[in-house]
């Protein structure tokens, strides 16, 4: 036996002395391609970018990733994501991985142009489950989110302080808030001068209100994907809205005169609003809001809020299927994803991943961090976005009693299902 170790440890001694006198030695050359397997191989990316900070995430991402994996990765930008994605896949000429909004994810699976991706290499254990169960059909994984955002109730606490309202006052639910709007609003108008400051704001686009039109069974989109607005219990939990405004205490940012409600709360127009955790970095440093976020208010005892989420697909036709998988467990693996999360200021989409980052310290971002339990995934079907467009171009006509809300979502029923017919 210790002939034998003498022997093996000899012939290592040679081993590395001959790699070392070499420059070029065996173990040099072994261990350059165990670090580089994919060396001389080139990826194709197709993203859009939303801001300077996400641009620079991704080179991040991309400069790491080539460092690691000796691959060169390319990148296709995209500026009108939904219809050039859609003529890169009939021209066959789509990138071998590309974002994937949840939203979009229906239509992707529904055409076949997504490759399957291996649960194990993805860690899919590792994320929020009802994110990645958004890109996950028949048990079977088509994508993998990178991050996501949800919606809170901010409120300015000085604003909440010049009327002396406690804000721990405030109602949790949205029945306690229909009965406490129209005296907090009293107040503003004492304080600021009537119509100058506005006490919440509301959103009429189903990317804010699915949440509360699928309660208790609610189906605003069928099993055929067609529309069905005007449905019994959707038009009763659209309700909820028409109480708000009747309130006298509440507006969209539009009515404001403003583009969003981050601006809207930002300049002053509204002392509450219901915004997403991108509102975050805005409210702090370009507008200096003091502000605090709260959860969504509940709706028939249930919280309820809407969280969106983008993911990265693999091309089915991919060529380099391996190395597309390399580069999405890579981008979303716990340390990279903790670097695209404080780089760009976005929710991270596993919770190992806001530990690590400490997230949970700040109690605004941790508010909008829980948020992701109670949340629901922006996705219904591959039609969502026809109907929404059609939801859009009647739902004010109720709220401003122009018409009943049935009269209203039945107009959008028969202008979405027209469309949905129309596009087969």
């Amino acid at each position: 036996m210790k002939k034998f170790s003498k022997f093996i440890n000899l012939g290592a001694v040679s081993l590395m002395t001959a790699a070392i006198f070499s420059g070029t030695g065996l173990l040099f050359r072994q261990d350059a391609f165990a670090a580089q397997p994919y060396k001389g191989k080139t990826i194709k990316i197709g993203v859009w970018i939303g801001s300077d900070l996400e641009q620079t995430g991704l080179n991040k991402l991309i400069k790491g990733f080539e460092k690691k994996e000796g691959a060169k990765v390319t990148e296709k930008v995209y500026t009108n994501f939904q219809t050039q994605i859609q003529a890169d896949f009939s021209a066959r000429k789509a990138p071998d991985v590309f974002y994937m909004d949840s939203s979009l994810y229906p239509w992707f699976i529904s055409q076949g142009v997504l490759a399957q991706l291996p649960k194990k290499q993805m860690q899919s254990t590792k994320f929020y489950k009802n994110l990645i169960a958004a890109f996950t059909s028949k048990g079977k994984l088509y994508g993998v989110p990178k991050d996501n955002s949800t919606l809170g109730l901010l409120i300015n606490k000085d604003m909440f302080k010049k009327v002396g309202v406690d804000p721990k006052t405030i109602p949790t639910s949205y029945a306690g808030l229909i009965k406490w709007l129209p005296g907090f609003q009293a107040k503003l108008n004492k304080a600021y001068g009537k119509g100058k400051v506005t006490a919440m704001t509301y959103d009429q686009d189903m990317a804010r209100n699915l949440a509360i039109m699928i309660a208790k069974g609610g189906k605003p989109v069928k099993n055929n994907g067609k529309a069905n607005l005007a449905s019994a219990q959707v038009v009763k939990n659209l309700g909820l809205y028409k109480k708000l405004v009747n309130t006298g205490a509440v507006a969209t940012a539009k009515d404001l005169g403003s583009g969003d409600n981050g601006t809207a709360f930002g300049t002053g127009k509204v002392a509450m609003t219901e915004e997403g955790n991108w509102t975050y970095q805005v409210q702090k440093k370009q507008y200096k809001t003091n502000f605090e976020v709260l959860p969504m208010p509940t709706y028939q005892g249930k919280q309820r809020g809407m969280i969106f989420t983008v993911g990265w697909g693999e091309n089915a036709e991919s060529k380099n299927k391996k190395l597309d998988n390399a580069w999405i467990a890579y981008v979303t693996s716990k340390k990279e994803m903790s670097v695209w999360a404080k780089t760009v200021g976005v929710m991270p989409s596993r919770p190992d991943v806001a530990k690590a980052i400490k997230l949970t310290k700040d109690s605004n971002l941790d508010t909008w961090l829980k948020a992701t339990n109670y949340s629901t995934v922006w996705q219904e079907g591959n039609t969502l976005t026809t109907i929404n467009t059609s939801y859009q171009n009647f739902i004010s006509d109720a709220m401003n009693v122009k018409m009943t809300i049935k009269q209203a979502m039945i107009k959008a029923d028969k202008q979405a299902n027209a469309a949905i017919s129309n596009s087969k």
